[in-house]
């Protein structure tokens, strides 16, 4: 009887081997094949001169600094939920982090004013972004596409970069910011499953649009 019980866990303890290790290769798999299709998105977006990639912890997405016409430089950031590992995927859901995407457009022109649009969403408790200087800010809600947005403002300057969200699918949008430090058009996209080819697209007329709107 005792030997059976032993044989029992260890047949148990292999197959949970086994399972975490199928489930290990198969997320690593994933996401390397989503760090190269989001490379190749943003690439054909901004047709860059020049790029350097640095790539987070293996499979976990990569910072990018592009050299493109019209701009000082174009930096993007991938940030992947790790699928790698089945121990910590349950904390990734709880938390509702999904992968996400920064874009962050350095502007030739200095940038006039401070400006922020953030989906409101009462999921993002936990990945809501600090505005360190909102007390300075004016603020106010609108509505986007049946959605709450916050946004904060110094004055009117920008409140035509509203159409950048159009440009792209809302579900994905999270956060847009112009600030005047450093003069930085930023984007962040966050989801679990994303269109490339419309990624792409989304990229392409937002460049366009930074690029004649500063």
């Amino acid at each position: 009887m005792q030997l059976f019980v032993i044989n029992k866990y260890f047949t148990l303890l292999v197959g949970l081997s086994v399972a975490i290790s199928i489930l290990y290769i198969a997320g690593y798999k994933h996401n390397i094949k989503l760090m190269k299709l989001i490379a190749e998105s943003l690439e054909n977006a901004l047709t860059p001169r020049d790029k350097l990639y640095t790539y987070l912890g293996g499979v976990l997405g990569f910072a990018v600094d592009y050299d493109v016409d019209g701009f000082k430089k174009v930096h993007a950031t991938l940030r992947l939920i790790p699928r790698q590992s089945i121990l910590y995927l349950p904390f990734v859901f709880l938390t509702n982090r999904k992968d996400s995407l920064q874009l962050m457009f350095y502007t030739k022109n200095p940038i006039k004013s401070e400006f922020h649009l953030i989906k409101e969403s009462v999921l993002d408790f936990f990945t809501k972004p600090k505005i360190y200087n909102r007390n300075k800010l004016k603020s106010k809600i609108v509505e986007i596409e049946g959605k709450k947005w916050e946004m904060l403002y110094e004055d009117e300057t920008y409140h035509n970069f509203i159409n950048l969200i159009n440009f792209f699918n809302s579900r994905h949008f999270k956060h847009l910011a112009i600030t005047k430090e450093n003069n930085i058009v930023y984007i962040k996209l966050e989801f679990y499953k994303i269109d490339y080819k419309s990624l792409t697209t989304s990229i392409q007329k937002a460049k366009k649009f930074i690029e004649a709107a500063v």
